[in-house]
């Protein structure tokens, strides 16, 4: 419990104060950038088109990658254990991807108000192009490494997206959360509906404890409180991070 508090106070200190000028990818494994097995802290300037990461072994390093407006959506996309910097530009729907071992491609994939979710959905090692459009409550997912497409509905205007590895068989099972309930489509254990938060909360999903499962969490703006029901070590609330004025990591 404690350890998990001090990971979340961190985590919401950090993020307070980058957030003011910039924007911070998810400090979780897909966070890694040096390929060591642990997460790296990241911001994406768009103002400057910068990335400014602390890698855990090889330390600080800044890149220019992107423009102003562009999406973040740094993920491994080639399948080296290595995150890759990508951004997505909604202005023209495209994904740029500088992959760390097999080099820059520029994919048109997605429209302004998509909602990047950018996932290994096949549990092949390498993560898919993939958007939820609110206006049609439509998930695109294109597999890059097979060339391959898919589509299908699954949601509603309104709804957050919050694709994840729900059920431990390292697919990702697309989901979304609608004021305060869960609503989850996986891959092996079927559709799952939960309530877990209310309306107005961040969900914040991710592996809180030492299984391969994720575990859904939500922080409450109102009060500055994290809520996590893990699957293995269960319920833990009630911890204010820090102050009412500081927003959590969120993609």
């Amino acid at each position: 419990m404690k350890k998990l508090f001090l990971s979340l106070l961190f985590i919401t200190i950090f993020s307070s104060f980058a957030l003011a000028t910039s924007y911070l990818p998810p400090p979780t494994k897909s966070s890694d950038f040096d390929g060591d097995g642990r997460a790296d802290y990241a911001v994406f300037r768009p103002s400057t088109g910068m990335w400014y990461i602390q890698r855990s072994i090889l330390g600080f390093t800044a890149v220019q990658f992107g423009v102003s407006l562009d999406k973040p959506v740094a993920a491994d996309y080639d399948g080296d254990q290595k995150t890759d910097i990508a951004v997505f530009r909604p202005s023209n729907g495209i994904w740029y991807i500088q992959r760390s071992r097999e080099g820059l491609i520029a994919i048109q994939f997605g429209e302004a108000g998509d909602i990047t979710q950018p996932a290994d959905y096949n549990a092949d090692g390498k993560v898919d192009i993939a958007v939820f459009r609110p206006s049609n409550g439509t998930w695109y997912i294109y597999d890059l490494a097979a060339n391959q497409f898919s589509a299908f509905q699954f949601g509603q205007a309104g709804d957050i997206p919050v694709a994840a590895h729900y059920d431990g068989d390292r697919k990702a099972d697309v989901a979304v959360f609608r004021n305060g309930n869960w609503y989850i489509q996986r891959t092996r254990d079927g559709f799952v509906g939960i309530q877990f938060g209310q309306a107005g909360d961040k969900p914040l999903p991710a592996r809180y404890d030492s299984d391969h499962i994720t575990d859904l969490a939500v922080f409450r703006p109102s009060n500055g409180v994290w809520y996590v029901n893990r699957s293995v070590l269960g319920f833990t609330g009630g911890r204010q991070a820090d102050s009412l004025n500081n927003s959590p990591i969120t993609n």
